[in-house]
């Protein structure tokens, strides 16, 4: 057995459960109409903020300590959800996502301070521009999906605002559902 195991990480936002609920109830809907391979579980809805991979103990411990620093100086701010997108080929895309609306500059320039932070502990900084949704869905089983009707599939209803008030970082356990676990979270302000 290593003396080092490995954990899966990633630094999120994570959704109250009037969040998910709303976005649970609008995926079950869609779910004939838009077969995707693999919905995601209501509880691992979450906005990521940086990728880790795989992470030692003693990364990990690096990370949280970063992460107490960054959450010390950030306030709580508002997102709402305000769309419904995809990544991918138009006919058959990659992820269905939930996109975000309110403080949208506040989430960017928390993203950046994270990823900043995180660089220098040895953690690639995503190359892509940061795009930052909720992942539904992924994997679309068919070459039909109705990109020129997202405007008219159901809107999702319930309770679309909230504060973000935390940050999480989450561990990976694959092949389990939920899949997310919290290993820590932090406080914003």
């Amino acid at each position: 057995m290593s003396s080092n195991p490995l954990y899966r990480l990633f630094i999120a936002i994570p959704l109250p459960d009037y969040q998910r609920l709303a976005l649970s109830r609008w995926s079950e809907s869609m779910q004939k109409e838009l077969p995707f391979q693999r919905w995601v579980h209501p509880s691992d809805y979450h906005i990521t903020l940086q990728f880790l991979g795989a992470c030692t103990f003693k990364q990990a411990r690096e990370v949280k300590r970063e992460l107490k620093q960054i959450v010390a100086q950030e306030e709580p701010f508002h997102l709402h959800i305000d769309t419904i997108g995809f990544f991918g080929v138009p006919t058959h895309p990659r992820v269905l996502w939930a996109g975000l609306g309110g403080d949208v500059e506040r989430l960017l320039t928390l993203y950046e301070t994270v990823a900043n932070k995180i660089e220098p502990l040895g953690f690639t900084k995503e190359k892509r521009a940061y795009k930052p949704h909720i992942t539904l869905a992924k994997k679309y089983w068919r070459n039909d999906f109705p990109y020129d009707r997202l405007g008219e599939l159901s809107p999702i209803h319930g309770e679309l605002y909230w504060t973000v008030d935390e940050l999480i970082l989450y561990q990976t356990h694959q092949f389990r559902s939920p899949m997310y676990h919290p290993m820590a979270q932090f406080g914003l302000g």
